[in-house]
């Protein structure tokens, strides 16, 4: 019988076996409610695809279907900008001046993700896991609390970098990202409009759902 995983390609990560090792460790702890969801619909596992840089994480997963048929594969970047409301995701990597994407035949807007700006964002919607993370001399009342997803990537990375400045790890560099994402409790993503959409929509394309109207 052949197995069936859920692929989720994800940009991001250094060089080096251990780091790959490392980084799908942080994910596949973060999403491991969406791995047991998984599971449970017949699949084998949730799997973490690593993609390095973004233009060949994008690569990676349009591609997947010759060497993966059976799998669900999703893509999850960063979207480096500001994302309207009501936007088409596959619109906005398509639009975008540096990535100019287009959705893959096969695809549909469940099969793409985004973190909005990028994510630090995530990151910085949970202090307790920085916290955890930085431990003594993270300052938590540097960060922002509200209108995350409405902030630039560049104010975000900012405010990590005066909260930790003063810790034994710190300041926040982004090779970081993957091992704090291990630390950061889904339900503190969620708050976030383009977190709660990977959890909910995946979940439904998981178990087989059609798509909302």
């Amino acid at each position: 019988m052949v197995k069936k995983c859920v692929r989720v390609y994800i940009e991001g990560g250094g060089k080096g076996r251990g780091e790959d090792s490392d980084f799908r460790r942080g994910w596949k702890k973060f999403l491991s409610e969406l791995h047991e969801l998984a599971r449970k619909h017949g699949y084998d596992s949730l799997e973490i695809v690593r993609g390095k840089g973004r233009a060949d994480t994008f690569r990676r997963f349009s591609k997947h279907k010759p060497e993966y048929p059976e799998d669900l594969c999703v893509l999850l970047v960063d979207s480096e900008m500001a994302v309207p409301k009501d936007a088409l995701v596959w619109n906005v990597v398509g639009e975008r001046v540096e990535d100019q994407w287009k959705c893959p035949s096969w695809a549909t807007e469940r099969h793409l993700y985004l973190m909005v700006h990028s994510v630090e964002t995530w990151l910085t919607s949970d202090p307790e896991a920085l916290r955890a993370f930085f431990k003594r001399g993270f300052k938590s009342d540097r960060l922002p609390t509200k209108n995350l997803e409405g902030r630039s990537k560049g104010d975000i990375e900012e405010a990590l970098k005066y909260a930790t400045q003063d810790s034994g790890k710190g300041p926040y560099r982004h090779g970081q990202a993957h091992e704090i994402i291990e630390l950061v409790r889904p339900d503190k993503v969620k708050t976030l409009r383009h977190g709660l959409r990977l959890f909910s929509s995946l979940d439904s394309l998981i178990k087989g759902e059609p798509a909302l109207a």
